[in-house]
Parts: structure tokens; sequence; C-alpha cells
């Protein structure tokens, strides 16, 4: 049987343990640990998936295709009597209109569509031999994307070895949760962001992952600072566009210093104000760099900014970076990153030496995720053999789809189970993320569903050891005699599998 310390290093630090797992961890379970973070990357660069740019390309050819068939539906007369031009400020801001305006297909909406149906014409909607596409199709092939991403996100958790790191990439990007379902701009792109500004950095500097996330199209679009624009700008003289202070206010209170960390609201306003410009390449502005990232100084407010007593000159982009690197290192980020972590990896109660600890090397380190992982793993408050966090849905998922290997689930089958469960990826339906504590993953509803699921994969199993031998094989010396005669009791294999699933040792990490 294997040892506490690895069911730890399996179950509190990794997302699961697969089987036989446990008898490579054993021997040294710290370095299993450690060596993930040093010697695994966690980029998903070999799976053809789209890029931020791809993706809000995708978007920019839905919106045309939907506007010249809206188009060509308006009578000649309308149409002959409406044709006008219009001046670069009414096109501008029809164009910000447009984004927040044009409803979605009603059946595509992603609490309801259709995802079988949507895997089926995958290949007819992506063709590039395809000469005119219309904006149904492009929306289906936007969906179709989203699909696929999940998928490979999920599998790739599924069958790697290095799941203490793959449960780092989750944990941040839940902190810096993006939702798909805001507009039809974020479905595409809102998951680019944890491939292409979390999962190159899990291990580098907190400084170098907040400013890829806070510059990434995802998080600009959802938290609407690609179309905030200075009221003293160029293009706010111009266009009487405004500013909007989301994203600025949640890097604050969520990202770096956490509610209570020392930030006023006018320090909110400033710091809105110094990252006006941060936007992408758009139609109307800067489209030879369309879907890109690019700091635009005709949206930016001029001026000094004074944010929590400093000021910043105007330096155009690199204002705005000097205040994001004050706030990584300002004492109160480092306490909010350590009580999320410790809450996180630990339990609801963590200790407080615990989350000192962590809070002193994210200090000492200058926020060297590295360190501060390392720092995790070598707590003596996280190896004691107790398993007081019960996992979210997500976490039940890959625990259970690693304990049985299930890395041929179709795309479909994998959604299905998110839908299922409740907890679709990105779809946290706040910047806060997901919650974080028992109380919000225990009720009678979700345990309800957990049933259903473990029921429907127990069905699926074939050619593996017996429940009571199979759980022995997963939980080690932490199977209680209580799980093991339960297991034992079973009618079916079937229905000892679903069970195993259900044990205490399975639903808590």
């Amino acid at each position: 049987m294997a040892n506490i310390d690895a069911l730890t290093a399996a179950h509190r630090f990794g997302l699961g343990a697969r089987l036989g797992e446990l008898v490579t961890i054993a021997p040294d379970p710290a370095t299993w640990l450690n060596a993930q973070l040093t010697d695994v990357s966690s980029n998903l660069d070999n799976f053809n998936l789209l890029s931020s740019v791809e993706a809000v390309t995708l978007f920019f050819d839905f919106q045309s295709a939907k506007r010249a068939e809206l188009n060509a539906s308006t009578s000649l007369s309308f149409a002959t009597a409406s044709s006008t031009k219009k001046t670069d400020r009414e096109r501008f801001v029809q164009f910000v209109r447009d984004i927040n305006d044009i409803k979605r297909t009603e059946q595509m909406v992603i609490h309801s569509f259709d995802s079988k149906a949507v895997v089926a014409s995958a290949a007819s909607s992506t063709s590039k031999a395809q000469a005119v596409k219309t904006s149904k199709e492009i929306l289906q092939e936007m969906y179709n994307a989203l699909l696929q991403d999940v998928s490979v996100r999920t599998l790739h958790a599924t069958v790697t070895p290095a799941s203490f790191r793959e449960r780092l990439v989750r944990f941040w990007s839940d902190h810096f949760s993006v939702d798909f379902n805001k507009n039809q701009l974020t479905i595409p792109t809102a998951i680019t962001m944890e491939r292409e500004a979390i999962r190159p950095h899990v291990t580098g500097k907190f400084y170098d992952m907040l400013v890829a996330v806070e510059s990434h199209q995802a998080m600009l679009i959802y938290l609407d600072n690609w179309t905030s624009v200075g009221p003293n700008s160029w293009a706010g003289q111009q266009y009487g566009l405004g500013l909007n202070e989301n994203l600025a206010r949640e890097t604050l209170e969520l990202h770096t210093l956490g509610v209570g960390g020392g930030y006023s609201q006018e320090d909110i306003i400033e710091y809105a104000k110094a990252i006006t410009g941060w936007t992408m390449g758009n139609p109307n502005f800067n489209e030879d760099v369309l879907g890109a990232f690019v700091y635009q100084p005709l949206f930016h407010e001029p001026g000094t900014r004074t944010i929590m007593g400093k000021s910043y000159p105007d330096t155009g982009l690199d204002q705005a970076l000097s205040a994001l690197q004050d706030f990584v290192r300002h004492p109160s980020t480092a306490k909010h990153i350590a009580r999320k972590l410790a809450y996180h990896f630990h339990s609801d109660a963590p200790p407080q030496s615990l989350i000192d600890q962590l809070a002193q090397v994210f200090t000492d380190t200058d926020g060297d995720l590295l360190q501060v992982s390392l720092a995790l793993v070598s707590a003596p408050e996280m190896w004691g053999g107790q398993f007081l966090k019960l996992r979210n849905s997500e976490e039940f998922i890959l625990a259970a789809f690693r304990a049985f290997d299930l890395k041929d689930l179709t795309a479909e089958q994998i959604f299905n189970a998110f839908q299922l469960m409740g907890q679709v990826p990105f779809t946290a339906g706040s910047p806060a993320g997901w919650p974080d504590d028992e109380a919000s993953w225990a009720s009678s509803s979700t345990i309800a569903g957990r049933l259903n699921l473990s029921v429907l994969i127990g069905n699926l199993i074939e050619n593996v050891p017996l429940p009571p031998d199979y759980a022995s094989d997963l939980f080690g010396t932490n199977l209680s005699d209580n799980s093991f005669q339960i297991l034992s009791g079973a009618f079916t294999k079937a229905q000892g599998y679903a069970l195993m699933l259900m044990t205490p040792e399975l639903q808590r990490r």
C-alpha cells in the first residue's frame, strides 16, 4: 500500500491518482511534485487550437456576415433611403454598439446548444474550401472551437503525469476568471487566455503573468477595457465615448491587492485612466493588426496619474505597467495571493502560519511563482494525511477521468459531463471566479449530479481490477474499512465503480 505522503501528493496537490501512479510517487513525493515545477511545460502548443488573434478575426468575420445578411434582407427602397455615408464618429459608435447588441442565435446559447450537432458539423463548418460562410455557420465554428479547446484541456489533465502543475494552471486561470458567456466576442476568445497568458507563466514571475493577462484580448473584452476611452483623449473628444472602470477595479480588488488592500475608488478611476488605450486591432482602428493587442495613444487619457499616493507620469503604455509593478510589490498583494493559495490547496480554514510563510516568500522573491509553489510543497502544514477540501465539480470530473484513464472520450461526452455537473469551464459568471468553499459544492443537487455521472462512468468501465482492488490501488492506506466493505458488497462491477467515485476518498482532496 502507498504511504500517506504519496496520497497527499496525488490528491491534495495533484488532480487525483491514476492506476499505479502511487507506486511511482511513494519513494519521494516532494521530489515528484517539485520536478513538475522545474522539468515540465504547461503549454498546449501541439494541438492546433485557435489563437486569440484567430478567434477575434473569426468573430469579425461573423459580424461582417451578419451585417451583410441584414443588409441583403432590407428592402431596396429602404436601403436606398438609408445609404447615406456615415461619418467616422457614427461608424465607430455603431461599431461599439454592435459588439454588445448583436444577439446570439438563440439555439446556440451555450447552456442549451446541441453539442452533438456542433461536433458532427465540425468538418463542414471549418472547411477552407467553402467560398462564403453564413453568420450561422461562423457562429457554429466559434462554438466548435470552444468545444474542442475544452476537450483538449480536459484530456490533457486526464493523462498528464504532472497533475500538480495542471492544478496550478487551473488555480491561476480561475484567479483571473473570464466568462465566454458575456457576448459573442468572448465565445472563441475566453479560453485562449489560459493557453497564452497563464500556462507560459505558471512558474514564472507573477508580474509577467499579470501583464500578459491584463493585456490579453479575452480580459480586455470581458471587462470592457478595449472600448474604454479617456474623456480628454483624441478619441474621447471626437466620439464622445468615455471611461470604463471594470478592468481597473478587478485588477486591484481581485487580481492584486484584494478587498481592503488599501486602495480607494479614486485610485480605481486613476488606474482606469492609465489603461485607456489598452485595446486590440479592430475594423475601425489598427485593422492591420486585427485581433492583436495594441496600445492606442488616441484612446489614452493624457496626464499624470496619482494612484495610492504615487504619481505616474504620462509615459504611454509604461504608465500602467509601472503601476502594475507597484501593485505586485504591495504587501497586500502578497497576503491576498498567499491566502488564496492556502485556501485552495489546504482547506477552507488554512493555518495562518501557512499563509504567512507563502506571503513572505512571495515578497522576498518579488512574486516568483516557482519559489512560492516550492514553498507550498515544503510547508509542513500541507503534509499530515488529512484531506480537508471537498473537490469542486470540475475537480471531481478530472479525478474520475484520471482514476479510470478516460482518455478516449469524445468532445461531446466531455462537454456534457461538465454541463451535467454545472461547472462548464470558463462560465463562472463573475470576475471573482468559481467559489472555493465546501458549502458551494455540497448541495443536494450537486451531489445528485455526481452520483448520476458516477453511474454513467461505471457503465463505461471494463477490463480493470475489481472495485475493491481498484480502490486500494488509487487510495492506498487512506481507503477506509467502511469504503472497502461497501465496494466489496456491490451487486455489479459497474455499481462498484460508481460507488468508488462517491467514496469520501475520491470526493475529498
